[in-house]
């Protein structure tokens, strides 16, 4: 009877399983690292493991990382992803090779330095409430944060515009509208947000009419 009750004992401290359910059903399942299913998968501890960490993702929801610990008392663990509402207010791709980058505006020829200083205001104003740096001697605008608050995100977007000095008759600007993102969770002072390679859709159009309005075709 002892011997029994020591197996017991033994099976269920250092043989434990337990199973987890993941919503969507695609979603891929990760366990300390490595692929192992989709869905669905029941882990099995190690005698010498007192947790492993599992990572979640599907196509549309927000990545999840979680430590499942050998003492949770449950068999069966349900977790649910999040729709990426971020994502989908938000362009990659191409467009988003523009996030967190510096691009050249080359002025047109016929456009004098104080005409595309007032065509960069105003479509900077356009699209930016508030600004950070309005320096015409400088050359330089840069507008404050613009922070988009989603259920389990925010994304913050700004831009920044600064002269740069070329041949005699030339004019050029550089240009970067910086993307970050943050887990709702953490808030929104800045040590919580990170770069994002994606813009918000309501920023798409401002790169092309900078480049239409003061861009030249050279």
């Amino acid at each position: 009877m002892l011997i029994l009750t020591v197996l017991f004992f033994a099976t269920h401290v250092y043989c434990q399983t337990k199973t987890i359910h993941v919503t969507p059903s695609n979603a891929k399942i990760y366990v300390d690292g490595s692929e192992v299913s989709n869905g669905s998968y029941t882990i099995k501890f190690k005698r010498s493991e007192d947790f492993v960490m599992l990572k979640f993702e599907a196509p549309g929801y927000i990545t999840k990382e979680v430590k499942l610990l050998k003492s949770n008392p449950n068999k069966t663990i349900a977790y649910k992803l999040w729709e990426d509402e971020a994502e989908k207010s938000s362009i990659g791709g191409e467009m988003g090779d523009f996030a967190n980058k510096w691009f050249d505006i080359n002025v047109k020829q016929s456009m004098s330095e104080d005409d595309a200083w007032k065509r960069l205001m105003s479509i900077t104003t356009k699209y930016f409430d508030r600004l950070e740096v309005r320096d015409k001697s400088a050359g330089w605008i840069k507008s404050e944060w613009v922070i988009q608050k989603f259920s389990y995100q925010s994304v913050r977007t700004n831009m920044e515009i600064k002269i740069q000095f070329g041949d005699e008759n030339e004019i050029k600007y550089r240009v970067r509208l910086s993307s970050e993102i943050a887990d709702a969770d953490c808030g929104t002072n800045s040590q919580c947000f990170v770069k994002y390679n994606r813009i918000l859709k309501k920023y798409e159009a401002v790169i092309e009419e900078l480049q239409r309005s003061v861009g030249s075709n050279n």
